[in-house]
Parts: structure tokens; C-alpha cells; sequence
């Protein structure tokens, strides 16, 4: 069967276009994207030609027709005998190493009612990974993401057949996204302790990190985060370890996270967009969810240019949930609209918090809100107070995982005959907290303004305690609540190496009481200063 060859094919040899030709001689199986020997060609061309090759292959596996052209500029063949349709896949290179599909790509997708569509990332005649796209709706898709090690293990006639079920499976073959993370340090031996909490937040993300690498901040540059050889060592080292999503330290400008993402060929994600993805993770309540869904919008707006792959995230693996599974290709127009609504919506709950504030209120009792660093015990504390006191407690024991919790909870517990409290719990802080962030969550921390009392529950054990707990009080200062009357709990103190360590945070944090709520100590002494702090 002689193959249909469109596109541009200027410069290229007759017989290197043979070559192209000759690969309809292989049938690709009905359980595999496509055949390795084709692959492993189209790879070799891309490099050869620096041009994309797209290739048709239809349900029983035979290679129809292909494409030649320059980046996201392929033009789709017309296929004799054949209209393209429902049956029909087409696989694609990408010459710079990005294995994401473009806007362009999902559009093809849907307007040519394709059956799926797959993006080969080719950097050095080397695959960096694939992503595939199947068509679920007129204007939906779902995707997959294959990583180069696991993409023949992957079952494309079985993940068909569970999508056509409604239970497709994993969005990645692998099971997890790798991830490379990147930071910018004060001086050399502040990396450990900056990339320390990033690879924490990504384990709560559910990302696997694979590597790390630092610059002094002091090479950083302006346009591209690090430093061009330092780009050169991240393209390298995220290649060798496989890596399909670089996440940065920092918050990155629009301009930075589309240089990293051309040089890279990956998905790039900063700190921001990675605490949001978390909280998109842990929103249950409406509310939760429509606070994060305005957080991500904001934070996303700015890079809305009409061409960075950002706009390419269709609800594949971290960043992209929330509402990147509805749609994120919305323009400046009309992911403004959706803001202004949300801001709405967010003001029909900050009225109807209010009228249970007052509420509240009428009843006399003091509130008490939990304040700390993510992570620190404040779920583990409002359990034991409820249980010590014998309140009924229907408190999920809390993850040992950022951000845990994030939407608010309210409880009456009665310590004694003379003192009956309103206990809140309330979203962590952590350092490098977006102000526009903070605003997003306004309903949330509306507890903790309107708290008569502040309780900073402080993981003692922690290496960065103290920098944790001067990190809260900014976050209060922020929030204009750091006049308020603080009791500080010292949490974990059983687990506190270093005497003097423990010694500090007694004599620079008010109102001390140490604690460890892991071995069911007493929380009596905190009654006892929150007695005398109310009267």
C-alpha cells in the first residue's frame, strides 16, 4: 500500500521520504500506541529534519498517511478513500523535546473527531516522553501521560475499551509524575533547607521528586529564573532522570515559566501553582472549592498570553486540577467573567458566615481559633480537646501531609462548668504565602480576625520551628490580627533533639506551653492560660 505523504517536504531527500514511506510495511497491534519500529524512525527523522512528522494509523493498526512540517504547523492530510474520523489516531513529534499536546493539538482532536491524539517529545533523536488525548465529548478530552520507560507497557486497545466504560484508568502509566525540582538559594548551605519543604509539598501533591538543583540567587536571571549553564544542567539531568515536570521554589513570572518550559520541553510549575494544586486536592466543601478554583484563576491570569504551553493544561497530573479539568484555555475575557462570579458566590458565603459569626455571638461563648505552620498539629489538638473533654469528636485524624486540612471547622467544647469554648480550626500558613492567595481565602481566615483568643499550635521538633513561627506571625501581621492574645503551643516535644533548641522558642514565643499530643499529654495548662487570658 503506497502512503500518503503531505506537508513540507522541501530540502528533504526522495530517499529519506522512502524511508518515511516504507514504515506502512509495519501493522501496529491492536494493544499498542503504535509500533516501536515506527517510533523509533519518526524519532530518528525529527532529529534528522528538525521538522514534526504526524502519522494516521487506523483501528486495525495500518499506517495510512503522514505529515510533515514545522513546529505546530503540520498540516492534516486528506486520506484517499477515507474520511478522517472516529476510528482514526494520529501521532505526532515534537521537535524541542515538549511531549505536551498544544492547543493546537486538542483542537485537531475535536474539530477532526480523531479518535486520540499523542504528542512525542524528541530532544537528541531521544524520546522524553508522550502524552495521548482521547476524544470523550464533542468539546472534552481525557488524557494520558507515558513516560519513556513505561510507554510500551501501556495497553491502548484496554484503556480504550475502560474509557469506553466510563472507567478509564490512571492518568499516568507510571502511577505517579516525576518531578525535578529548581530554587534559587541565599548561599550554599541554604539548599537542603529551602528544597526540603518543596519536596514535601510535592510528596502531598502526590508528585515523585527525582532530582534537585540549586543556583545562588545571586546568578539568577530576570528572563529565564537560572542562569543558562544552570538551564543547560536541568535539560541534562532531567533527561537522565526521566522527569516529566520541573517545580520551582519561587513564584515565577509569566516570561520565566515560558523560557524554562521552551528550553526544558516540560511542564513547569512554581510554588504557588503547587500549593494551589494541593488545595484543589483538599477542598470538600463548596466553599473550599470555589475559593480555590478564584486562587488558581488569579494566579493563572497573568500568563494567559495567547501562546505558553500553560495554556495547553487540560487536567493532566499536578497543576492542572481544579478547574483545568473543565476548561483552561479560556481567554482574558472570559476567565475574568468566571473571577467576577466567583467573587460573587465568595460574597453570598462571606454574608452567610457572618450571620453564623453573629450567631455565635449572641451566645456569649469566646472563640478560639488554631493558627500555625502547615503540618503542625492543629487537626491533632482540636481531636484531643474534644476527646479530653468529652465532647463527641467526629474529627478525621489528620494526614501527615501539608495542608491537610484546608476548609474550616468549628466545634463547642465545654472544658469545665465555668468556661465553654467556640474552637476553630483553620487553613495552614507556610512561608512565601501569595498575598493574592491570602485574599482568595478570606473566607476562611475571616475566623481567625474575628477570634477573641489565637492558639499557635508550633511543631518544636521541627529544624525551622522558629523561622515557622515568625512565618505565622507575618501571615498575622498580614492579616491585621497580630495584636490579638497569643497562647503558643509547643507541640512534639518529646521528639526535640537539642534542649536548647526547645529553650529558644520558650523565651521568644508568648505565653509557651509545651506539649505532645502524640502521647496524649494533659491540655490542662492550656485551659489554665486561657482562663486567665479571657478573664
Amino acid at each position: 500500500m503506497d502512503m500518503d505523504i503531505s506537508g513540507e517536504l522541501s530540502g528533504i531527500r526522495a530517499s529519506q521520504i522512502q524511508e518515511l514511506k516504507d514504515l506502512s510495511e509495519y501493522k501496529t497491534e491492536r494493544s499498542e500506541l503504535i509500533h516501536p519500529e515506527i517510533l523509533e524512525e519518526l524519532l530518528r527523522l525529527t532529529q534528522l529534519w528538525n521538522r514534526e512528522i504526524a502519522v494516521y494509523i487506523s483501528r486495525p493498526g495500518t499506517l495510512l498517511a503522514a505529515a510533515v512540517g514545522h513546529h505546530a504547523n503540520v498540516t492534516l492530510p486528506q486520506i484517499k478513500g477515507r474520511s478522517i474520523g472516529k476510528h482514526l489516531r494520529c501521532i505526532h513529534t515534537h521537535p524541542k523535546g515538549d511531549f505536551r499536546l498544544s492547543p493546537l493539538d486538542h483542537s485537531a482532536l475535536l474539530s477532526l473527531q480523531l479518535e486520540s491524539m499523542s504528542a512525542v517529545g524528541v530532544r537528541e533523536g531521544l524520546m522524553t516522553g508522550i502524552q495521548l488525548a482521547y476524544r470523550t465529548g464533542e468539546d472534552d478530552s481525557f488524557i494520558v501521560n507515558l513516560s519513556t520507560k513505561n510507554w510500551q507497557a501501556f495497553d491502548y486497545n484496554d484503556s480504550l475499551s475502560n474509557l469506553a466504560k466510563g472507567t478509564p484508568k490512571n492518568e499516568t502509566a507510571t502511577g505517579k509524575e516525576r518531578a525535578f525540582l529548581i530554587a534559587l538559594v541565599d548561599s550554599e548551605q541554604d539548599d537542603n533547607e529551602d528544597l526540603t519543604e518543596l519536596r514535601e509539598l510535592a510528596r502531598s501533591a502526590g508528585v515523585d521528586v527525582v532530582g534537585q538543583l540549586v543556583q545562588l540567587r545571586r546568578y539568577g536571571q530576570a528572563r529565564s529564573y537560572l542562569g543558562s549553564g544552570k538551564i543547560e544542567e536541568l535539560v541534562h539531568r532531567s533527561q537522565e532522570t526521566e522527569a516529566n515536570v520541573v517545580i520551582c521554589d519561587d513564584e515565577l513570572s509569566p516570561a520565566q515559566l515560558r523560557t524554562l518550559e521552551t528550553e526544558t520541553g516540560l511542564k513547569v510549575l512554581d510554588r504557588t501553582g503547587l500549593i494551589l494544586d494541593i488545595f484543589a486536592q483538599r477542598a470538600q466543601s463548596r466553599e473550599g472549592k470555589l475559593q480555590v478554583e478564584l486562587a488558581q484563576l488569579k494566579h493563572l491570569l497573568p500568563y494567559l498570553s495567547g501562546q505558553g504551553q500553560a495554556l495547553s493544561r487540560l487536567g493532566s497530573g499536578v497543576g492542572s486540577r481544579g478547574p483545568g479539568e473543565t476548561k483552561l484555555e479560556l481567554d482574558r475575557r472570559r476567565m475574568r467573567d468566571r473571577i467576577t462570579q466567583l467573587e460573587k458566590e465568595l460574597k453570598q458565603v462571606l454574608q452567610h458566615r457572618d450571620v453564623q459569626r453573629r450567631q455565635r455571638t449572641r451566645s456569649g461563648l469566646p472563640t478560639i481559633a488554631l493558627v500555625g505552620y502547615t503540618n503542625a498539629g492543629k487537626t491533632t489538638f482540636l481531636k484531643a480537646a474534644m476527646e479530653q473533654t468529652g465532647s463527641r469528636s467526629d474529627i478525621p485524624i489528620g494526614e501527615n501531609k501539608l495542608f491537610a486540612t484546608l476548609d474550616p471547622i468549628v466545634r463547642s467544647i465545654k472544658i469545665n462548668s465555668s468556661l465553654e469554648i467556640l474552637l476553630s480550626d483553620t487553613v495552614g500558613f507556610i512561608r512565601k504565602l501569595p498575598t493574592q492567595l491570602l485574599r482568595a481565602f478570606l473566607a476562611t481566615l475571616e475566623e481567625v480576625q474575628h477570634a477573641d483568643v489565637l492558639l499557635h499550635v508550633v511543631d518544636a521538633s521541627h529544624p525551622q520551628a522558629l523561622q515557622h513561627a515568625e512565618t505565622v506571625h507575618e501571615v498575622l501581621k498580614q492579616l491585621e490580627c497580630d495584636d490579638k492574645p497569643i497562647i503558643t503551643l509547643l507541640n512534639k516535644v518529646d521528639k526535640v533533639m537539642a534542649e536548647d533548641d526547645l529553650s529558644e522558642l520558650v523565651q521568644r514565643l508568648p505565653h509557651p506551653i509545651e506539649v505532645s499530643l502524640s502521647r496524649g499529654d494533659s491540655l490542662k495548662p492550656v485551659w489554665s492560660e486561657l482562663s486567665l487570658l479571657l478573664t
